[in-house]
């Protein structure tokens, strides 16, 4: 369903109608709902309801996309698929804002795999669609927190159902997983007399789960202006599969919960001289890495994505990947 929601958003409005033409069917992974009052861009009680219901029971199951906008029932022929018109809502940037917010409160526990993104609609002005793409959550089972609701959904068919006794206590049952995010810091190595601090940049693991992380790695790939190295200061294995550099740690090499792991230094002559004024030699417009990278451990899926960090946000010292 991550394609359906990338090809949605490149296509606009287009993409809606070609799901209506096409009398697309709901089903495990994907689900149209329509505003109680498509005139009005914020939640009612029942779209609060709606909301928290499918995003308890996508995270809970195997995932999903919400389509807001468009009416599913059933036709002449007795299927149940997207029908004409198409509803767009009034006000979607309203709707967005309240949506983003609403996704953060109506479920626990949070979920931080949920991306949302309008399309305008043609037919008036500020009227759209939302799209609401849920991934299948590792912190799962989450529970709507809807007033009036306080329960846990999972996805079956084309439907949303209340869980029962047995699914909540296999999915508590359910063996927990790390969770690793890209971060770095800078280091200072020396000190001249004249106050000019020489540094290098160090790539970290942090551990954000509550599971202790075995057989950490990283890799990443992209221009680098500098030495990059690991052993001896950092216990990761070295090596090449193409144009990434892979980092592997061996057995005894763990990262606790609230922990953080160095994985390598990238030394590239960055002087930090007084009043926080920067000097790199092989400064490009500003920016001093953009890479691509993945990294994960023992029993958990691969984290992929993109680090981007220009000259003057190493001002900070210190940073998470947002990329």
């Amino acid at each position: 369903m991550r394609e359906l929601f990338n090809r949605l958003s490149d296509e606009g409005e287009p993409g809606i109608q070609r799901l209506i033409a096409d009398r697309m069917q709901e089903g495990v992974q994907l689900d149209f709902k329509q505003k109680g009052d498509s005139k009005k861009g914020d939640f009612d009680n029942n779209d609060k309801k709606i909301l928290a219901k499918a995003v308890s029971g996508f995270a809970n199951s195997a995932g999903g996309l919400l389509v807001w906008g468009v009416n599913a029932e059933k036709g002449q022929d007795g299927i149940d698929c997207a029908q004409a018109p198409a509803a767009p809502i009034a006000q979607i940037e309203l709707f967005l804002s309240e949506a983003t917010t609403l996704v953060g409160q109506l479920i626990q526990p949070r979920h931080d795999g949920i991306h949302l993104c309008t399309i305008p609609s043609a037919s008036a002005p500020g009227a759209g669609y939302l799209l609401i793409y849920v991934e299948r959550s590792e912190r799962r089972p989450h529970r709507s927190e809807a007033s009036g609701q306080k329960q846990y959904f999972k996805r079956a068919g084309d439907s949303f159902f209340k869980m029962e006794h047995y699914d909540i206590e296999d999915a508590f049952k359910r063996v927990a997983v790390p969770d690793l995010q890209l971060a770095w810091r800078l280091d200072i190595i020396s000190t001249n007399g004249a106050g000019d601090q020489t540094s290098e940049l160090v790539l970290q693991l942090n551990n954000i789960s509550e599971v202790t992380a075995k057989y950490p790695y990283l890799y990443f790939k992209g221009p680098i202006f500098g030495d990059v190295r690991s052993e001896p200061r950092f216990d990761y294995r070295r090596s090449q599969e193409g144009e990434w550099l892979c980092f592997h740690a061996g057995a005894n090499q763990v990262i606790n919960p609230g922990t953080s792991s160095s994985v390598v230094e990238i030394r590239s002559g960055i002087v930090l001289r007084p009043f926080g004024l920067f000097e790199w030699n092989n400064a490009r417009e500003g920016q001093y890495l953009d890479l691509e990278y993945r990294l994960g451990c023992e029993n958990t899926r691969q984290r992929t994505g993109r680090f981007i960090l220009p000259i003057e946000g190493l001002a900070a010292r210190s940073g998470v990947a947002t990329g």
